[in-house]
């Protein structure tokens, strides 16, 4: 498990451990893991994340970034 930060119109909508997360960025999809190695990418179209214990949850988004030191997760979208 690792902390998603997920901010929104300068909301933050979800802060919480996940286990993984899915982006759609301009040169294809992503999975982001627990420990991934650090990224940071302009993303687009969607992004499901997985929080502990539930089922994916997916958002459709038009524009964002996200960020990962493998710990923690932040991703600032647009929809």
């Amino acid at each position: 498990m690792f902390n998603l930060v997920l901010i929104c119109n300068e909301e933050k909508i979800f802060d919480g451990n996940v286990s993984a997360v899915k982006i759609e960025t301009k040169n294809g999809p992503v999975t982001i893991l627990p420990k991934h190695q650090a990224y940071m990418s302009k993303i687009s179209k969607n992004l499901i994340y997985t929080p502990s214990g539930e089922d994916h949850k997916s958002i459709d988004i038009s524009d964002g970034f996200v960020y990962t030191n493998g710990s923690v997760c932040f991703a600032v979208v647009d929809k």
